[in-house]
């Protein structure tokens, strides 16, 4: 026989019960759709937790320590405990490194003043290289450091702004927080940000001669000339930022050469790096950076590792939702068995009749197969047709994603808010058919080999 002829005569007998085999088809289409159905709503989890952590997190940024701090242990024998310049430039020599920063808190026992006109703001200042830091955090407006170290110039956030305050007036308390979440715009005070003069006061007080003062300290003030030169936007996702005063690293540098032995009295000194952040030139990346700084032997934090224990509970949950569809077409795959069992004892003259007249075994095996193969294929294709009618409603009914998240409450990972509840890519579609078709040919392996080990002669005489 030829294939033509097999592929024809196996479509004309699987239509010969045509109720039979449209139920059987109707068990695949349930199936198919169950597993569909179940991984895409894996799928729609997965999306809306990673638009998620993008909207929230920059995926592409490492937090990295010397070795004695907190953070991932490197596995290495190398064990590096003070981050200094040299450390900074080998990690910026490392593949896949787009950017690299120390971030330096100026943790003194004395207040930093910055004022303009009658406003001031007592903060804390936050030195980081210029260069490397702008590629890791935009401005709203304004520029970053032009290199000069004769001021302090400096960057802040939009809610650092609002700590400009007249001291001669009663203090406000502003709900930011509210007004981010609202979308409303914050009330910074009536300042010419960019066009003001500003001055840096570094004040501390001295204690030593404390009781031979009338109990009143002594106060020390040093000044410097400070200029605002960029604006950072409030991010209610984003607060690492917003409550210093940021300055370039080379401007602290100098300031502690000139000041080294009152730094040291006030207990600072800028003598290694405790957190330095290093952008990765894409996601894909970040791994590869990882593996260089942990041989490197350096600790080190990654938004990755909370997308690693986000897909590992993702594909857990996939794994039990595929399961209970796969018992769904299981149940199908037995259908697909029986319905072929019947054709075959329905058939027995006719399988020894096309013996007699010298049909090939095998042509036999691939009529079945063939037949069972069909059942997979159209079963297959109306149940996609399912699938995707089920997804558009899990993505647009609203009772219908209320029903998902009622039954998946107990999951943090099923954010109807966040995104698609349902996804169907291309590749779960074609698989997931792939895998049907690839189940029923399995199904009805048994059904071929019955009708091949059928006697010609017997067949014919227990037929008539």
């Amino acid at each position: 026989m030829r294939l033509s002829d097999i592929l024809r005569q196996s479509l004309n007998n699987l239509f010969r019960r045509k109720l039979r085999t449209i139920l059987t088809m109707l068990g695949v289409v349930i199936g198919t759709a169950a597993i569909v159905v179940t991984l895409s709503l894996g799928a729609g989890a997965e999306k809306a937790q990673m638009e998620t952590l993008e909207a929230t997190t920059n995926l592409k940024l490492i937090e990295v320590y010397p070795y004695y701090a907190y953070g991932m242990s490197a596995d290495s024998g190398r064990r590096v405990t003070k981050i200094n310049d040299s450390v900074i430039a080998d990690i910026r020599r490392m593949a896949g490194v787009n950017a690299v920063t120390p971030l330096v808190s100026v943790m003194l026992g004395a207040q930093f003043i910055i004022s303009t006109g009658e406003y001031e703001n007592s903060t804390s200042l936050l030195a980081v290289i210029p260069e490397d830091f702008s590629r890791i955090q935009a401005l709203k407006s304004g520029r970053y450091f032009s290199g000069r170290t004769d001021q302090m110039e400096f960057i802040m956030s939009e809610i650092a702004l609002l700590d400009f305050v007249d001291p001669k007036k009663d203090y406000q308390w502003i709900d930011y927080y509210s007004l981010l979440m609202n979308g409303e715009p914050l009330p910074l005070p009536p300042i010419n940000w960019y066009n003001s003069r500003y001055g840096l006061t570094v004040r501390w007080e001295d204690y030593t001669n404390y009781l031979q003062n009338n109990y009143e300290p002594e106060v020390y003030e040093m000044d410097f000339r400070a200029r605002l030169t960029g604006i950072i936007e409030a991010d209610i996702n984003d607060w690492r930022f917003s409550y210093y005063a940021i300055v370039s690293l080379n401007w602290l540098k100098k300031f502690y050469r000139e000041n080294r032995d009152w730094c040291k009295e006030m207990g600072f000194e800028l003598n290694g790096y405790d957190t330095v952040y290093v952008l990765a030139d894409t996601v894909d990346d970040v791994e590869g950076v990882i593996k260089e700084l942990n041989d490197y032997g350096l600790q080190y934090s990654s938004p990755l590792e909370t997308v690693a224990v986000m897909r590992r509970q993702i594909a857990t949950m996939q794994s039990f939702l595929g399961f209970i569809g796969a018992i769904s077409m299981l149940v199908a795959a037995l259908s697909i068995a029986n319905t072929m069992m019947m054709s075959i004892y329905e058939r027995t003259r006719e399988i020894g009749v096309m013996k007699v007249l010298g049909c090939k075994l095998g042509n036999i095996r691939l009529l079945f197969l063939t037949e069972a193969a069909y059942i997979g294929l159209f079963g297959g294709g109306a149940g996609l047709l399912v699938s995707c009618a089920l997804s558009f409603a899990l993505n647009n009914v609203q009772w219908m994603q209320d029903m998902v998240a009622s039954i998946m409450s107990s999951s943090e990972l099923f954010d109807t808010a966040a995104g698609s509840t349902s996804i169907i890519s291309p590749q779960l579609a074609w698989g997931t058919w792939a895998f049907v078709v690839a189940v029923s040919v399995l199904s009805g392996l048994y059904p071929a080999y019955r009708a091949m080990r059928l006697s010609s002669l017997a067949a014919i005489r227990n037929a008539e």
